[in-house]
């Protein structure tokens, strides 16, 4: 004989067993409205003893306000990025909503992660991922969604940005192989083009050129450890006068030194001064001891759910951008050090 499922326990039976009326079970359970401490004691342990918990879905359908936040986000098998979606998660739990996180990788179209996202009547969302179209942005301002983009490049569209000043890094990437003595440098720009990587690397090379410098682009194909190795057999392929590189991510400059040092018995940083960008854990490890450019990624994280937060509490606020911070690190990579 098939045993009968158990019914679910409802608000009502919450409230028939604390003896309160219902709206005072929601009131109770939901932090919103008034409620004696006495009422909602009983509340809660009526609820606990039935096993009753609330269903915030359905919760949100009536009151437009699901507190679940979309977090999109691509490449979170670099250590950089999966840092920040784990500090924008962890600051959204403190301030009390619940985040989902869409993984945007392959083929998957962008825009339609965003849509079923929507479906859900989600309070905000932040992508992290590549940029998206101009309609999605509008569709989500027309839903009073807002939306924040991390290091997107979306052109005109009006949304909340949370921004790398990429001219800024480039030129602290120039000043700091310089002050490091460099004097014919490499940087590497991947074939495959993202907004912050491929812009920094331009801007470098921007500066090597106003500087009249020469400079000299090693293109892998990615931004990954493997890539840094591949660079490091087109570096080793150019002319050794080349004194320092500007490896435009960690995992790319991590691959680029072991490469050099590993395969080609270079000496680091006597023969060849080496940058990274990002300041990944790894990054300080005594094997690498990689001298960097930290892009704060949990500053980032938490000016995204601010600026989705504020734009939460008033939806005609200004648009605004605010800016991720750098700052160099000095390590063994190259001659300067710190101090």
């Amino acid at each position: 004989m098939t045993e009968k499922k158990q019914k679910k326990p409802t608000s009502f039976d919450v409230a028939r067993l604390a003896n309160v009326h219902r709206s005072a079970v929601s009131r109770a359970l939901s932090g919103k409205g008034r409620v004696s401490e006495e009422t909602r004691e009983r509340v809660i342990k009526a609820a606990q003893e039935l096993g009753y918990r609330v269903n915030y879905l359905a919760r949100s359908l009536h009151d437009q306000n699901s507190g679940l936040v979309g977090i999109v986000a691509s490449r979170l098998d670099t250590p950089y990025r999966a840092l920040q979606v784990k500090i924008a998660a962890r600051d959204l739990l403190n301030k009390g909503y619940c985040p989902i996180l869409i993984v945007a990788e392959g083929d998957v179209a962008l825009s339609g992660l965003i849509d079923r996202l929507l479906n859900y009547n989600v309070a905000g969302m932040i992508v992290t991922s590549d940029s998206p179209p101009a309609g999605i942005i509008d569709e989500c301002k027309r839903l009073a969604v807002p939306v924040v983009l991390v290091n997107r490049d979306v052109g005109d569209v009006q949304a909340d940005r949370v921004q790398l000043d990429i001219e800024a890094s480039g030129q602290m990437a120039f000043d700091m192989l310089r002050a490091a003595g460099g004097t014919r440098f490499a940087v590497l720009a991947p074939r495959e083009q993202t907004y912050t990587v491929t812009g920094r690397a331009r801007a470098f090379a921007a500066c090597c050129q106003a500087a009249e410098l020469p400079v000299t682009m090693i293109t892998p194909h990615r931004q990954n450890y493997v890539d840094g190795l591949e660079a490091a057999d087109l570096l080793a392929a150019q002319d050794d006068s080349i004194d320092a590189v500007f490896c435009t991510t960690d995992l790319l400059a991590l691959g680029c030194l072991d490469g050099m040092r590993v395969t080609y018995g270079r000496q680091i940083p006597q023969d060849l001064q080496i940058l990274g960008y990002d300041d990944i854990e790894q990054a300080g490890w005594l094997g690498n001891n990689l001298t960097t450019i930290k892009q704060d990624a949990g500053a980032a994280a938490v000016l995204a759910v601010e600026l989705m937060q504020a734009r939460i509490e008033d939806a005609t606020r200004p648009f605004e951008t605010a800016t991720i911070p750098i700052s160099p690190v000095w390590r063994g990579t190259t001659r300067k050090t710190a101090g």
